[in-house]
């Protein structure tokens, strides 16, 4: 089913229940080294944090996969073949994703995962704008 422009693409929501919350904190802030799990970064402000981060001339990761993926776009795609279904784990807000779609014009459709629902239901729009056939 291919959501129209006024309906949101499909969601599967796994939101940890309030108590799962209050668990992580009182577990990580009684061991010895405290921690908190970083499922709790990514809320709206979070994920628009991290974006700004992708963008910093320090931080690499991201040039270096966009690199990668323009410059075996060709190969990649080939691998993949036609009528497949692309699965990204941590789809964030799916910037690289373009490259891929854009050389894969015949996939049987695109499942994007994160862990920041508002930011990857935003992502899902665009990309329904983008692509409204996938």
């Amino acid at each position: 089913m291919t959501p129209t422009a006024t309906e949101d693409p499909p969601l599967l929501d796994y939101h940890p229940e309030p108590a799962s919350f209050l668990d992580d904190v009182r577990e990580g802030l009684q061991a010895p080294q405290k921690s908190l799990p970083s499922k709790y970064f990514y809320d709206a402000r979070g994920s628009h944090l991290f974006d700004e981060i992708t963008r910093l001339p320090e931080y690499y990761p991201t040039r270096t996969e966009v690199g990668i993926l323009r410059s075996r776009i060709g190969e990649i795609a080939q691998r993949i073949g036609p009528r497949c279904l692309l699965v990204e784990y941590g789809s964030g807000s799916s910037a690289k994703t373009h490259i891929l779609l854009d050389a894969l014009p015949d996939l049987a459709g695109y499942v994007p995962i994160d862990i920041a629902r508002d930011h990857l239901l935003d992502a899902a729009r665009r990309l329904a704008e983008t692509y409204p056939g996938l």
